[in-house]
């Protein structure tokens, strides 16, 4: 899908949106996307190569990462990986609900260009939340059309 400056400008604006909600839940935008790695996982605990892998990162960085986890009590350590904690589970459920009215509030702000107002349409329909941001970033941008 092609994006123009104008839309890349927004997604990294939301994006920002989303890093200063994370961090004022007490997470770092890296924990916060380790944490929702491991409650996409569910009860399963999750092999941390297999994570770093999936989140195109460093093993030592995800080690890392689910460290400051388990010490904060939002994720747990199994003899097969780490699986998050109920209370990981909560957190990220907390963070995405003002996320998404975050980046609402922050839409509505703005000057209504064509991309805005689809933006703000789908806010509103719950079909832009954070994990389409989440994923539109892990895409990147692209300057073929297909």
């Amino acid at each position: 899908m092609y994006r123009d400056e104008a839309d890349l400008q927004l997604l990294a604006e939301l994006a920002g949106v989303l890093d200063e909600t994370v961090t004022a839940n007490g997470l770092s935008p890296g924990t916060y996307v380790v944490l929702r790695a491991l409650v996409a996982t569910e009860a399963e605990p999750a092999p941390l190569t297999a994570m770093a892998e999936r989140l195109r990162a460093e093993p030592d960085e995800v080690a890392s990462l689910c460290g400051r986890l388990v010490q904060e009590g939002l994720a747990e350590t199994r003899p097969n990986g780490v699986v998050a904690s109920e209370a990981g589970m909560r957190r990220v459920e907390l963070i995405d609900a003002e996320a998404n009215e975050a980046m609402r509030a922050y839409v509505l702000e703005r000057p209504h260009t064509a991309t805005v107002y689809g933006l703000v349409a789908a806010m509103q329909a719950g079909r832009f939340t954070v994990v389409d941001l989440l994923e539109l970033l892990a895409q990147g941008p692209s300057d073929a059309e297909e």
